[in-house]
């Protein structure tokens, strides 16, 4: 297999190789990666916290029966019984 790209400035054939082996592993490890489709990115911890969530209302029965409230406070009373 010949190297398409050529090794120059004073290089013995072992340094040569050893070059040449490093730039062809670095070459097939960056075209493996490019042979996987990217993944969606995920946002940071940081941004998922701070985003806004629905959050439920208290059940019914707890606000009726927790203590300080009456009947008339219950959103569950219809407006004739007020």
């Amino acid at each position: 297999m010949t190297a398409p790209f050529e090794i120059v400035g004073g290089a013995g054939e072992a340094e040569a190789a050893a070059i040449a082996a490093v730039i062809t592993r670095v070459l097939l490890d960056e075209a493996e990666v490019r042979a996987v489709p990217p993944r969606q990115p995920r946002p940071s911890s940081w941004v998922v916290a701070c985003r806004p969530r629905e959050t439920p209302g208290p059940l019914s029965s707890h606000t009726y029966e927790s203590p300080g409230r009456t009947k008339i406070d219950s959103a569950e009373v219809d407006p004739e019984e007020r």
